[in-house]
């Protein structure tokens, strides 16, 4: 068995809760992986060939990392999935800072009505023309790649678990409202027309991950994101009635197709656990940023499904390698042995410190020597 296939095994067991060697460590390197090879961010993201080789050996310089969540990575996706503009180096930034999310309210309350109208389909393609000035052009050179890419990453060794993501309709329209009108001035005060064009927005993207399911271009794992439509954020009502059912459709989905659904969720998710113990045993990864208990998941979920995270952001940017290795073996304590994963909170951040991102594997390794 090569490296690959016991790097892949490590991972598979640790999400079927079964025993296994030694913890894995997945990256959650990004724009961090630009840094860590001294290339500016606006390169990082204009040259697919470029960017998949720091991603490679970003990790390498990580030490012994099992695996990753993306062999690509740019911004270039955020708008089809905020429906919000970008900021990026090299065009409104400076060439090595990292990109930014542009969120203001773009999307009117005139468009709800055209989207009930017209459907969605037609009104999200000239919706990412003419008000987010056609970002798909560059994420296309994304996807354009991703054959070449993961050939690479098979060939460096490196397992990856994530090949795309999926949306919930909560998560889209926040973005394109902006937080504040979409909270109070739609989910409050408009309900009934929120979750008409909710249900609109979902059964077109639900047909449209089956059909990629179903396809040649299978993804072996998505994230299923969470970041706002939270049981930290919202009320309990507006919870239940535009956040969760959207959520555990999009992971049924999965699971009926043998998709690992790696629930990616940021902010705090303490109030909502009890929720994902109606998932079966052992087909999921719940990916937490650091806001969310982990102590509180283990008790409540972590007979269920693998838990993965969730080492802070401010840590890796801010702390000294001796408190990541102490974080991350306190960890391995209260996490493991079965059902756990290492990985950074989120995104390892772009301002991280090399010296902290390799504490992660470092104290993993050292903690089976002993």
């Amino acid at each position: 068995m090569g490296l690959y296939e016991e790097r892949l095994n490590r991972i598979h067991a640790a999400v079927a809760l079964e025993a296994v060697d030694r913890v894995p460590v997945i990256s959650g390197n990004a724009a961090f992986n630009a840094a860590a090879c001294g290339v500016t961010v606006a390169d990082f993201i204009s040259d697919m060939e470029l960017n998949c080789t720091c991603n490679i050996e970003g990790v390498k310089k990580c030490g012994d990392v099992d695996g990753v969540q993306l062999r690509i990575s740019t911004p270039y996706v955020l708008p089809g999935m905020w429906l919000s503009q970008i900021r990026v180096p090299g065009k409104e930034l400076a060439d090595n800072e990292l990109w930014q999310v542009l969120e203001q309210e773009l999307i009117t309350e005139d468009d709800y009505d055209t989207i009930l109208e017209n459907g969605w389909e037609a009104w999200y393609n000239e919706y990412m023309v003419t008000r987010l000035g056609n970002p798909g052009k560059e994420a296309a050179k994304q996807f354009q790649y991703a054959p070449v890419a993961k050939q690479r990453f098979l060939e460096a060794e490196i397992p990856c678990i994530k090949e795309g993501n999926i949306m919930s309709p909560f998560e889209m329209l926040c973005g394109g409202r902006s937080m504040q009108t979409f909270l109070i001035d739609d989910l409050m005060e408009n309900a009934e027309k929120v979750e008409a064009v909710f249900k609109v927005i979902h059964s077109y993207n639900m047909d449209k991950y089956q059909k990629q399911f179903e396809s040649e271009n299978k993804p072996c794992g998505v994230w299923v994101g969470g970041w706002r439509g939270t049981p930290g954020l919202l009320s309990p009502w507006m919870f239940e009635q535009f956040s969760w059912p959207y959520i555990r459709e999009l992971v049924d989905l999965c699971l009926n197709y043998d998709v690992l659904p790696i629930l990616h969720l940021d902010s705090c998710w303490d109030l909502g656990l009890e929720k994902f113990r109606d998932f079966p045993k052992g087909k999921c990864i719940m990916a937490l940023d650091g806001k969310t208990s982990m102590k509180l998941a283990k008790d409540t979920v972590g007979d269920i499904m693998c838990i993965m995270g969730d080492v802070p952001a401010e840590l890796l940017a801010f702390g000294t390698k001796e408190k990541v290795y102490e974080y991350v073996t306190h960890l391995l304590n209260m996490m493991g042995p079965a059902g756990y994963i290492i990985c950074s909170g989120c995104d390892v951040p772009f301002n991280a410190k090399l010296e902290n991102v390799q504490m992660m594997a470092q104290a993993r390794d050292d903690y089976y020597k002993k």
